[in-house]
């Protein structure tokens, strides 16, 4: 059996860092799921300041990167899907 979960069913309703395993999270559902956050381009980021918080956006559509000096970096949820992320894209 195969699963398919797509951008259209995922609405992630928690996301979280943890920081033994360096990962940015996202669940949805029983849908949980987690990426290196450092694989993740720089040149994806709006700002070179630390990021010191995340939270959620547009119902769950994007995860917030909320950087130290107030700016926002906005990623799509479906990163977090099966092949939805692949570093170095």
């Amino acid at each position: 059996m195969n699963v398919d979960i797509s951008i259209d069913e995922l609405r992630a309703e928690q996301v979280w860092y943890d920081v033994s395993t360096k990962k940015l999270f996202v669940q949805a559902k029983g849908f949980v799921n987690g990426i290196k956050f450092d694989a993740i381009s720089e040149d994806d980021f709006e700002s070179k300041s630390p990021v010191v918080s995340f939270s959620l956006g547009h119902k769950g559509a994007t995860v917030v990167c909320h950087h130290k000096d107030g700016r926002e970096t906005w990623l799509p949820a479906d990163m977090w899907l099966p092949d939805g992320f692949t570093p170095g894209k």
